[in-house]
């Protein structure tokens, strides 16, 4: 008898280390994995560690979803990228590189909104699966979905040309400057 209370005391103590964070973005409710768990949130995000370690953002502003989007598709430490379904979500899955990590960004859609997830693994875990699927289901419809991804990176590649040509033009404009060597014997 003794040691059925003991184990049950035991088991007791080890569930709460186990259980899941609940983070609130823009309405939507995240179980954030126990070893994610401890991260700063506000009403936009929830970040553990880094950037690149484990975080969630709302891209309700179109900015912030043309910069992340437009960035994670273009820059060169992307490897891969794959539209796909998580949990009956519509997502992009790209996989990238960043200072001797490999990362794995989630672009979603949950409810009306679109959302970012990012972690430090190569692969969409069984943890993260987990998550999406105590997410309210999505109401965006696919069109949608790729459709504000589409224009967001389109904008973003013209941003990026539009800089470049303004750079570009910034230099010719500049006067010249003749620089004369003299050299005495």
């Amino acid at each position: 008898m003794k040691r059925i209370l003991l184990i049950i005391l035991i088991f007791m103590l080890l569930i709460p280390s186990v259980s899941a964070e609940n983070v609130t973005i823009k309405g939507v409710t995240f179980e954030i994995p126990s070893h994610y768990s401890g991260g700063t949130s506000n009403d936009n995000s929830y970040v553990y560690e880094s950037g690149y370690t484990f975080r969630i953002l709302v891209l309700d502003n179109y900015k912030n979803l043309k910069f992340n989007y437009g960035s994670d598709m273009l820059e060169g430490n992307m490897i891969n990228s794959s539209q796909n379904k998580i949990a009956g979500h519509d997502a992009v899955i790209i996989n990238g590189h960043y200072k001797d990590k490999n990362y794995t960004t989630i672009y979603l859609a949950i409810g009306d909104k679109i959302f970012l997830i990012c972690f430090n693994d190569t692969y969409v875990n069984d943890d993260i699966v987990k998550m999406i699927e105590s997410t309210p289901p999505q109401t965006m419809s696919h069109e949608d979905f790729v459709g504000k991804l589409n224009n967001a990176l389109k904008e973003y590649q013209s941003d990026l040309n539009n800089e470049k040509e303004r750079y570009l033009s910034q230099q010719n404009n500049k006067p010249q400057r003749n620089i004369f060597l003299f050299i005495w014997r």
